[in-house]
């Protein structure tokens, strides 16, 4: 019994001289399960890109498909040498002269064209050149086109100037203000006959020498603002520029209601104030209290019911 003692006694050490070799296979098994996870991934990266590769696919046969049905109605169309379609064109162009000889014959609508575009140009004429465009387009020679709606100032020569190369802000301005202005005393030349009313409204005309962006004080400075700009050379002529621009719009509705029977609306929203027009008008009276410098434009609590 002593001896089998002894030998059972040195059990405990021969198990702890299998721990190291225990502790080396489970860090290798370790190492080999990072290794397989590792692989694993790139499996599963390389499968992903197999799917992506077999949808890729499908979707280019599924678009060489399209593409070949277009390329054989293609085919199909020109061999017909679009003879149906040639005989559409033909029926719509046959149409259109029709109606065109139809619209001459019963409404001269040619002639009432012509009239009306000299109406136009012959109020741009005299409109126009009370206005201060630049000297290399004086006398101002404003012609519309009704058809192509075309406004370009023609020079001597008859050749056109459009208004896109017409230089100022100054230029494009009085353009338009006598464009507007004579279409205006046509509506009212036509009275009844016409179904536009003869309202006109105009926003900020006189930024184009006092730019609205810098004025932003309770009441308006010219001096200051040309000041601001470094032009304080220029105020004199550009606020006497704005102020003409203001008794030429009051003549043209006192000259349109003479000669119409009907006094034309303007109604403009500027920053210019306290302008000393011509004649017995007085600024303040087509103001009529009516600043929104520190108010807005919409006053709110007149909208409020009581």
């Amino acid at each position: 019994m002593t001896g089998t003692s002894n030998e059972l006694s040195k059990t405990p050490y021969l198990l702890n001289s299998f721990k190291a070799d225990e502790k080396k296979i489970l860090d290798s098994t370790n190492s080999i399960k990072d290794q397989l996870k590792i692989i694993d991934e790139e499996i599963s990266n390389i499968d992903k890109i197999i799917e992506d590769l077999k949808i890729n696919k499908s979707l280019e046969e599924q678009g060489n498909k399209i593409k070949y049905k277009i390329e054989t109605l293609l085919e199909e169309i020109h061999d017909s040498k679009l003879t149906s379609l040639d005989e559409d064109i033909a029926i719509i162009k046959n149409g259109i002269t029709s109606l065109n000889i139809e619209l001459k014959e019963k409404y001269n609508y040619e002639t009432r064209l012509k009239e009306a575009e000299n109406y136009i140009n012959s109020n741009m004429a005299i409109i126009g050149n009370e206005f201060d465009f630049e000297a290399s387009y004086k006398p101002i020679n404003l012609k519309f086109s009704l058809e192509s709606f075309d406004l370009y100032h023609e020079k001597p020569d008859k050749s056109p100037v459009y208004l896109r190369s017409m230089g100022s802000g100054a230029n494009w301005l009085y353009c338009h203000l006598a464009l507007f202005m004579s279409l205006q005393s046509y509506f009212c030349f036509l009275g009844k006959k016409c179904m536009i009313p003869p309202i006109l409204f105009i926003d900020q005309p006189s930024q184009v020498y006092f730019p609205s962006r810098i004025d932003i004080k309770e009441e308006f400075d010219p001096k200051e603002l040309k000041k601001f700009e470094g032009k304080e050379n220029e105020l004199d002529e550009d606020l006497k520029a704005v102020t003409n621009m203001y008794n030429q719009l009051i003549k043209h509705c006192q000259i349109t209601k003479k000669e119409t029977g009907i006094e034309p609306q303007i109604i403009i929203t500027d920053h210019a104030d306290n302008l000393q027009l011509e004649g017995t008008t007085k600024f303040e009276d087509i103001v009529a209290t009516r600043r929104w410098r520190t108010r807005g434009f919409i006053q709110i609590d007149n909208l409020i019911p009581n």
